[in-house]
């Protein structure tokens, strides 16, 4: 009997009170998931970054090939940089246009059919098309005046009589030329451009500009080189009507 009394009741009759949970631990489990929560956080932010190197260098690759093959269509009629997200196309005018004049040349026709064929494809870009000239004033020219007609000799067969002396003409002004000021020039050379990009390489109209800066955004102390054409592509805003 005593010895059931020890193994049943413990010999005084109450249960073994079981152990009580070390607060320890459970402040260690906690700080745990935490460290897994960081680390999961961490790891999808380091994704996402890996993600967004990944975009940003597919964009750089895409403006090189953009920026090497327009350094191919232009050749040595232009340069070709790329800054801030944008390729500018940098074209002297001497190339595009007579001096003083808005009327593309034959040459200035060729590298712009090259350049057009080159962004036809490339739906993403909206292309500004700004020009600029230098600082020398644009002045107006007087006609040169006609020769005289030699007089008919005497006794020549269709000898026409001496015509009556004509009352005095007026003084003729100065022309005019189509261009008063270098802004006028600078526009005029920018829509050149653009209609020729719209009317014969076929461009979206939508996605062209003209931007006039007049003498305004010299680039060097070189009047040549102010005297540009310059074609900047930057990302294409979406428009819709409302």
């Amino acid at each position: 009997m005593a010895v059931a009394c020890v193994v049943l009741l413990g010999c005084g009759g109450k249960k073994a009170e079981p152990a009580k949970p070390d607060p320890r631990i459970a402040e260690l489990e906690k700080q745990l998931a935490d460290t897994k929560d960081a680390l999961t956080k961490e790891k999808e932010a380091a994704d996402a970054l890996r993600g967004k190197d990944a975009e940003l260098q597919a964009k750089a690759d895409e403006a090189k090939a953009l920026q090497d093959k327009l350094a191919e269509a232009v050749g040595k009629a232009g340069e070709v940089t790329t800054a801030d997200g944008a390729v500018k196309l940098e074209l002297v005018d001497q190339i595009l246009f007579p001096v003083g004049e808005a009327d593309l040349t034959p040459s200035g026709k060729e590298v712009l059919a090259k350049v057009g064929a080159a962004l036809k494809d490339v739906n993403d870009k909206q292309v500004w098309v700004q020009g600029h000239t230098d600082d020398q004033p644009i002045v107006p020219r007087k006609p040169k005046p006609k020769p005289p007609e030699p007089p008919p000799k005497k006794g020549a067969k269709g000898a026409k009589k001496p015509a009556k002396p004509e009352p005095p003409k007026p003084e003729v002004p100065d022309a005019v030329l189509a261009f008063t000021t270098n802004w006028e020039l600078s526009a005029a050379r920018a829509l050149t451009v653009v209609h020729y990009l719209q009317d014969d390489a076929k461009l979206d109209p939508t996605r062209l500009a003209a931007v006039a800066f007049s003498q305004y955004r010299p680039v060097s102390k070189v009047k040549a080189k102010n005297r540009r054409i310059e074609i900047v592509l930057y990302p294409r805003a979406k428009i819709s009507p409302k």
